[in-house]
């Protein structure tokens, strides 16, 4: 762009930056606008601005819609007498087609090699998943090759075998290790892990879970269909087809097609156990794919899986190593814990698969021969075993075989050498050798949840924002503290082209900088949601969030996303534009389809409006003037010919058009100049018209003085005289009659002419208000003082958030609301403990 030196340097940047930001920010909060849903039932559960509740009654809501889901197919189920199929995930039809269970709306590119990680998007392309929790073999494209059910599949199918284990979990070909280490970490608490698979029918093929999304509990139910490696015989190009006697298709389900091995994703150590792939099959239906589970932190899985809040511990940033040695070794069951890897240029350290999650089964501190005290922790990989290049497992001391192992603690700690990818290590080896440590905070029924949802806009500059959540406490006790954004996971492809990071101070109300605590991200790559855990006295808070927003110009914007797909897999995009807008409708999120359709109904109002009182004002002006109708029938007599109906019904259809075209005000003005000017042109044709009837009168009687005047003096004539006068009198007598059928055909005319331009106006009013609607709003942008002209090809800055904030705490009193900034000097909160906010705080 051409600098232009008719103007001050500061001139130049202030220009800059008017054109860097969008005018008009806003967010697509409805990917399927109201007028797609005119036909359809409208939803049963309308969300609203704050919602309160016990976090045991908002399972319970779940939990038992859950189970009447799969009663009610149950039901229907035995009355066809066929298998449950899921007509919302069917991966079997699904196969030969899109493949929309499989992949998102933007589907992968071809995989790079086996040494590529699929998910380490430490900044470009993240979104809510990133690298730590990332599959090592980062597959980005899936090949099942057939789909059975689970009656086919196995030979004595049962969903569990002695319950749940973590031995039980073997990965697939599928990058979700970091939630598979969450499962782990939670599947020998028979009570977390019952309370997520809530109700099934084996028989009929129909298994019912429930899964936390963005606060809330969420049912979701499939089928037993699962994906398998191999496929069927007679579809298989490398063996021979021809098999009259059935014996080789029967070896080759046998061998390929037969037992937890022949799954293509996640499997269980036995043969014919079942709950773990079709647990992995529902949490990737609520999700709309499998490809939208791949990668991510195993914090955000568990949180996931039971409804608690997770925090990232970094091992070099810990002040007191043994208190947080006491939250791990905790028995009461209030915290997990899983941890995780980072992805670095080295293959391995010590045996550990990096980039990858691992589950942190138990913690405990023993005492050896000698009378030292020892602390260890169990560790676990998802993978069930050792990688294909032996990694997987630690090699340092305490691992399988090392010797520390002595008879006295394998008898203590029951511990045996195998490939299962279970291991032991010292507590301080664990700080040393994983990146990130994730503990998650559970609740049960004495907690209560409230929460409460907004958008803000969010500046290029960073700063605490001037909308904030005021928090008010009963009770005192301890208090969890969450602000978060909606979890993109589920609306993979329609992020948009912004990443947001959270922030949060929180502090007395009207405590004048002087906070409690101040949160941030454990790092650039934890974007979900910041949390804080407080004790709290009762009184009155203020959280104040600050969201800081990077922009990557190579991801497609929502828009653009919906336009291109559109045509191309239009199945695709009504599932994730659903799961969009379902995230969007959340009480507090301002929903711009309403906006819209609100200024479409104020505009037909003022329409309607500005019509009313054209009406009115013509039928006050032809009550006002009744004569003027007459006048003008006179007048065009002698005067300028009268114009036709066609023309005067143009005339009045060309004033309503310009009058349309303006704004209200405007309007109005125009009228009622209008409506003088001819109400003051009625009453000079009014006044020179009586002036002359007075002179014609006068005229008359003249004349009548003198008839009477020779009747008189002739009597002979008086007969001829009074036929004279009777003549004479009878032409005006004719005249006038005349002059009242022309005056009446005139009104006649008019009236009609006065309804057809109302017709007209009407007509022409109605016309641009459902077709120009956003033509006046357009015209008057181009038009008014701060219009902005983008350069070609300029994409201004448009960053809008959607925030949530939670607060867990044992008062069922405790509330939380949204509040605006009373003036500007309140809403400036750039500056923190009485200096400028640093670039990464």
């Amino acid at each position: 762009m051409r600098k232009d030196y008719n103007k001050t340097p500061q001139e130049l940047v202030v220009d800059f930056w008017d054109k860097f930001f969008v005018k008009k920010p806003g967010k697509i909060t409805r990917i399927f606008p109201r007028s797609l849903y005119a036909t359809l039932l409208q939803p049963s559960q309308p969300s609203g601005a704050s919602s309160v509740r016990n976090a045991a009654d908002s399972y319970e809501t779940a939990a038992n819609e859950c189970r009447e889901k799969v009663k009610r197919i149950v039901r229907e189920c035995n009355r066809t007498n066929e298998k449950f199929t899921d007509p919302d995930f069917d991966i079997e039809f699904g196969m030969d087609r899109a493949r929309n269970c499989l992949y998102g709306l933007i589907r992968p590119e071809p995989p790079l090699g086996r040494d590529r990680l699929r998910d380490d998007r430490s900044s470009s392309s993240s979104s809510s998943s990133s690298a730590s929790g990332d599959d090592d073999e980062g597959q980005s494209t899936y090949s099942p090759m057939s789909v059975h059910r689970v009656d086919w599949i196995f030979e004595s199918p049962q969903f569990t075998k002695d319950g749940y284990s973590s031995s039980d979990i073997k990965q697939g070909g599928l990058g979700d290790c970091w939630w598979l280490a969450a499962v782990a970490t939670i599947a020998n608490r028979r009570d977390l892990m019952t309370k997520i698979c809530v109700a099934r029918d084996e028989d009929v093929g129909v298994y019912g879970f429930v899964f936390h999304r963005d606060g809330e509990w969420v049912s979701v139910v499939v089928d037993d269909n699962l994906y398998l490696h191999t496929p069927d015989f007679d579809r298989n190009v490398m063996v021979a087809v021809y098999d009259p006697s059935g014996r080789k298709a029967r070896d080759h389900r046998r061998l390929y097609q037969t037992g937890s091995k022949a799954l293509y994703f996640s499997k269980c150590d036995d043969k014919d156990e079942t709950w773990l792939p079709l647990l992995e099959k529902a949490f990737a239906k609520v999700h709309g794919d499998f490809d939208a589970i791949s990668g991510g932190f195993a914090g955000e899985g568990v949180e996931d899986l039971t409804g608690g809040v997770s925090t990232t511990v970094f091992p070099n940033r810990l002040l007191r190593k043994d208190r947080f040695w006491k939250e791990l070794v905790n028995a009461d069951g209030d915290f997990v814990f899983s941890c995780g890897v980072d992805p670095t240029m080295e293959r391995e350290k010590s045996g550990l698969t990096l980039g990858h999650a691992y589950s942190i089964l138990k913690a405990t501190e023993e005492v050896d021969e000698e009378g030292n005290r020892v602390r260890l922790v169990q560790i676990r990989n998802p993978y069930g075993e050792h990688a294909w290049d032996g990694t997987g497992e630690w090699t340092g001391p305490w691992s399988d075989g090392s010797k520390e192992w002595t008879a006295y603690w394998l008898r203590k700690l029951n511990h045996s050498f195998g490939d299962d990818g279970v291991f032991w290590m010292s507590f301080q080896d664990m700080l040393d050798n994983f990146q990130r440590i994730h503990r998650t905070r559970l609740f049960d029924d004495k907690w209560t949840i409230v929460q409460q949802w907004a958008s803000v806009n969010v500046g290029w500059v960073a700063g605490y924002l001037n909308t904030k959540f005021i928090i008010d406490v009963k009770k005192a006790g301890t208090v969890v503290i969450v602000l978060s954004q909606l979890d993109s996971r589920y609306f993979k492809g329609l992020e948009g082209q912004y990443i947001f990071a959270l922030h949060f101070m929180l502090q007395e109300v009207g405590g004048n900088g002087d906070h409690i605590c101040r949160v941030r991200p454990a790092d650039d790559r934890q974007e979900r949601s910041v949390s804080c855990e407080i004790d709290l006295e009762p009184g009155r808070y203020e959280v104040l969030p600050k969201v800081t927003a990077r922009r990557f110009l190579s991801k497609s914007t929502v828009e653009d996303v919906v336009k291109d797909l559109a045509g191309i897999n239009s199945d695709k995009l009504r599932q994730v534009g659903m799961l969009y807008d379902l995230a969007h409708s959340k009480g507090g999120i301002i929903d711009e389809d309403e906006v819209l359709l609100q200024k479409r109904e104020e505009k037909k109002k003022k329409a309607q409006e500005r019509e009313k009182k054209r009406r009115e004002r013509a039928k006050r002006n032809r009550q006002r003037f009744p004569t003027t109708g007459r006048f003008e029938g006179r007048i065009t007599m002698g005067g300028p010919p009268r114009r036709s109906r066609t023309a005067a019904a143009a005339s009045s259809s060309t004033t309503s058009t310009s009058t349309e075209a303006g704004d209200d005000g405007k309007d109005e003005d125009e009228d009622d100049k209008f409506e003088d000017a001819v109400a003051e042109k009625a009453s000079k044709t009014e006044v020179t018209a009586t002036k002359d009837n007075s002179k014609k009168k006068n005229d008359d009687e003249k004349k009548k003085d003198n008839t009477s005047a020779v009747a008189t003096g002739d009597p002979v004539k008086r007969e001829s005289g009074k036929k004279d006068v009777g003549g004479a009198a009878a032409a005006p007598k004719k005249d006038e009659e005349n002059v009242v059928v022309e005056d009446k055909k005139e009104t006649e005319e008019e009236k009609e002419e006065e309804e057809r331009k109302a017709e007209v106006e009407t007509t022409m009013s109605d016309s641009e208000s459902s077709e120009g609607e956003g033509s006046d709003s357009e015209e008057d942008d181009r038009h008014s003082d701060d219009y902005i002209r983008y350069e070609d090809g300029q994409v201004p800055w448009n960053a809008v958030c959607v925030l949530g904030l939670r607060v867990y705490a044992k008062d069922p009193e405790v509330t939380v609301s949204l509040a605006e900034p009373k003036n500007a000097e309140e809403g400036a909160s750039l500056v923190v403990d009485s200096e400028p906010v640093g670039a990464t705080m």
